[in-house]
């Protein structure tokens, strides 16, 4: 799907803080004048309600402006396409930000390569104890084996303007139990999908 607006107006991207470091590196503001970006908290996918309300805060503040919308989320909340189809915002296909990082193809190579894997990013590293270990009570052995047990490897999305989180994604998947593997990220899928709608 492509937006028939000119593209002298303004397009809003509204996207999650995870995707902050791949806009940033591909520079796309700086190619395309007439594009601004609003970034919501990552850590938002844990609570779908006020993620939905914050979206629709940020999609009101753009339609005032007469802003052209997308959004870059995965299936965050339950009814996400409805939301947007609903508030004639267009989003970036994908189920999950790891696939959107990754790529269709190589997200799902990545899964039928090992069963059991375990995506994680920088952002999800630098704040495992708050989005992860905390809410799920992980210090409890039965609460980490009930929610981890099914796992076999953490994957490590590492993006190019990552600093070196090895020792970070080292102790995080020692925690688990986990083996770690690393995926190198180069940002293509994701912008091929986002520029299809400017």
């Amino acid at each position: 799907m492509t937006i028939s607006d000119p593209p002298q107006s303004i397009t809003r991207v509204i996207a999650c803080s995870v995707f902050k470091p791949a806009f940033d590196d591909l520079a796309l503001e700086h190619r395309y004048p007439y594009l601004r970006f609003t970034y919501l908290p990552s850590h938002l996918h844990l609570y779908p309600q006020e993620l939905k309300k914050r979206l629709k805060k940020a999609i009101a503040a753009a339609r005032r402006k007469g802003e052209r919308i997308v959004c870059v989320y995965g299936e965050c909340f339950p009814d996400i396409d409805e939301f947007c189809r609903r508030h004639s915002v267009y989003r970036v296909p994908g189920h999950y930000c790891y696939e959107m990082l990754l790529g269709e193809g190589r997200f799902q190579e990545l899964i039928r390569e090992m069963a059991g894997t375990y995506f994680v990013e920088r952002n999800f590293l630098l704040n495992f104890e708050e989005y992860c270990v905390e809410p799920l009570e992980l210090r409890d052995e039965e609460m980490k084996r009930y929610c981890f047990g099914q796992y076999r490897r953490l994957l490590y999305l590492r993006q190019p303007s990552d600093p070196d989180l090895m020792p970070r994604a080292d102790e995080v998947s020692e925690f688990l139990g986990l083996s770690l593997d690393v995926g190198d990220v180069d940002y293509s899928y994701l912008e091929r999908m986002l520029t299809a709608l400017l």
